[in-house]
């Protein structure tokens, strides 16, 4: 198996918004073939943390190692490739557990709240794999025959505690979703301020309406030992899509502080408009290249501004499928998954003969279908 059947050019931005801290991720990364010509696969990350930064970098610095040394990623057969992300999820769920002692503890001393969303894509022998839990989402930008407008597939799902599945699930699990302020939250069955020692059935437990996202990665407090099981899950979504260089021109990862102001049609417009004006820059040997990235951000941050609420940290990832042409670049610039997110970037990234250039990073599904 060799090279992803594709060109990209890739952007990344993100904004703090009004939050004390930023806890928004994003992650880009490759491997190349033996012969340096082509590459294996391209990756891409967004994470979007929540009760401390921990569970983002943690899922952003090891996830996408947990995926590929998976013996059936390596595979020829979807479903192996699929299997290999699902296990890579849950494997790298279970080592943040173990790691969780070193993380900051909360300020009544319990042990650490953090968790975070995962929504990752490999481009890889011409398809798109995709693994996903949380509120992030992943949108594909597409064109139809004869027709100028880009149309929008979403090519995730939210996992909020109000889906009927989701309630369904977490009850099962022994949990319970209540509305705080409007907003349906999973509870978390906190000890009771002030005690210490371990947590037993005789613990006393004041139900706090907690988290607004029904999966992530971490959420730790969310184990229910008597069942063995988390009520936020760790379960992912995966599913692959063939692509179709004629049809698809972009792929969108958000996270919710964009998804929470734009609609995924919006997005996928303002993809096309930077799009249509960098091919008009480009014929006249501009500079004024515009990167859709920073436009959907400060699009997103601009609405949250406009509706008199704190901003929420906002970070987006765009791809565009064989694009005509990049920016000029004056070097390459090789990934570093593990670093923080990029504020403004771009590069493109071929599986062609040319040099890859990446910027540094800042349930299962049928395979999915563009009609």
């Amino acid at each position: 198996m060799s090279g992803i059947g594709v060109n990209l050019r890739v952007t990344g931005h993100c904004n703090q918004g009004g939050r004390k801290y930023m806890e928004d991720m994003f992650s880009v990364a490759y491997q190349q073939t033996e012969d340096f010509n082509d590459l294996e696969y391209a990756f891409f990350g967004i994470f979007d943390g929540h009760g401390g930064v921990e569970a983002a970098t943690y899922a952003k610095e090891h996830l996408l190692d947990s995926i590929v040394q998976q013996k059936s990623f390596w595979s020829d057969n979807d479903d192996d490739v699929l299997h290999a992300i699902h296990e890579g999820y849950i494997n790298t769920h279970q080592a943040m557990w173990k790691d969780q002692a070193n993380w900051q503890r909360t300020q009544s001393g319990l042990p650490s709240t953090s968790g975070t969303t995962a929504t990752v894509a490999f481009i890889m022998k011409s398809k798109i794999y995709v693994g996903h839990v949380g509120d992030s989402m992943l949108v594909l930008g597409y064109q139809d025959e004869n027709d100028k407008s880009w149309k929008c597939l979403e090519l995730t799902k939210e996992h909020k505690p109000e889906c009927p599945e989701e309630i369904k699930r977490i009850t099962k699990a022994g949990g319970k979703v209540v509305r705080k302020n409007g907003v349906p939250r999973v509870v978390w069955n906190r000890p009771k301020i002030g005690h210490k020692g371990p947590v037993r059935r005789s613990t006393a437990f004041d139900e706090i309406p907690f988290l607004a996202v029904a999966r992530s990665l971490g959420d730790f407090w969310s184990y229910n030992s008597e069942l063995d099981t988390f009520v936020v899950s760790p379960e992912p979504d995966v599913g692959v899509i063939e692509m179709d260089t004629a049809q698809h021109k972009c792929l969108i990862f958000g996270t919710d502080g964009l998804w929470n102001m734009l609609s995924a049609q919006d997005a996928v417009d303002i993809v096309h408009f930077t799009e249509v004006r960098n091919e008009q820059t480009e014929m006249a040997q501009s500079n004024n290249w515009i990167n859709p990235s920073k436009c959907l951000v400060d699009e997103a941050i601009e609405k949250w501004r406009n509706s008199r609420t704190r901003a929420d940290n906002t970070s987006v990832v765009t791809l565009l499928i064989d694009p005509p042409g990049p920016p000029p670049r004056p070097k390459t610039i090789k990934s570093e998954p593990g670093s923080a997110c990029a504020a403004d970037s771009s590069n493109r990234l071929s599986g062609d003969d040319n040099e890859p250039v990446l910027p540094q990073s800042g349930g299962r599904f049928s395979s999915y279908q563009v009609t």
